[in-house]
């Protein structure tokens, strides 16, 4: 009988670790930059937010977020004031700010407002709007919005590198799911797919010299030599560091639009 019951006890025991290490929330933090990221958000702490991507925890400063949203959508930006902001799913908007992550699945949601403190579950949150992105304040594009892919990196095309999070080892097999298309210059017909411009248009002085613009490609480190990745599933690591994802270009303030980035 005493076997029985200890053997019980650790069964118990094993399934709940196991409901707490899976207790997490889906979902997409915008940051000011215009990057998404998508995965299972668990803490808010002194590092910032702590998200997990891959498998792997991703740190994100607090400062760097601009939204955060639950549900898959995009915020009206019509509606939004400059000023922190909770759009609970049943269209309700609440000024205040995010102070405090805790609980389990649903998350509970500590807000900050005017007349003090309140708790909402992550359930009935849609998306907390902190700020507008860079990319939505220089107006539309003339590319169609890349959807968001859970647990994807965005590589905006505005922006020369995008760091991954991830370390990689030299030699180590690492494979790439892209979608979407860029925007290169003011025209709409400039456009490239991650393999690069449609036209066929090539860069004399990018990172890759004379590769097709607009192409997706990588380094390892923040100092490391640029590389090609295009549609290619996988690459060989180069190099043992942090992975970056990059557009090749040579100037990137008329770009517009992004790539989504699965990386394994």
């Amino acid at each position: 009988m005493l076997k029985r019951t200890v053997l019980s006890a650790f069964c118990a025991a094993a399934m709940l670790v196991t409901g707490v290490a899976y207790a997490q929330s889906s979902a997409t933090l915008t940051l000011r930059s215009g990057e998404k990221v998508s995965g299972e958000l668990i803490d808010l702490g002194g590092v910032g937010y702590t998200i997990k991507v891959n498998g792997a925890d991703r740190q994100i400063a607090q400062n760097d977020v601009a939204v955060i949203d639950f549900t898959g959508g995009d915020p009206d930006w019509s509606k939004f004031t400059g000023t922190s902001q909770i759009v609970l799913r049943n269209g309700q908007t609440i000024d205040g700010s995010l102070y405090d992550i805790g609980g389990t699945s649903p998350l509970k949601l500590t807000i900050k407002t005017a007349g003090g403190e309140r708790e909402f579950s992550s359930n009935d949150v849609a998306r907390i709007v902190v700020a507008r992105p860079d990319n939505v304040a220089t107006g539309t594009t003339g590319v169609a919005s890349t959807p968001a892919v859970a647990g994807a990196i965005t590589v905006q095309a505005n922006q020369p590198w995008t760091s991954t999070g991830i370390t990689v080892r030299k030699g180590q097999r690492v494979t790439f799911q892209t979608t979407g298309e860029i925007q290169l210059s003011d025209d709409p017909n400039d456009i490239a797919t991650p393999d690069g411009a449609k036209g066929g248009r090539r860069i004399a002085n990018g990172p890759l010299p004379n590769g097709l613009a607009g192409a997706l490609i990588g380094r390892i480190g923040p100092n490391g030599t640029p590389f090609g990745i295009g549609n290619m599933n996988s690459i060989s690591a180069p190099a043992s560091g942090v992975l970056y994802l990059g557009i090749n270009d040579n100037g990137f303030g008329d770009n517009k639009g992004s790539f989504q980035v699965v990386v394994r």
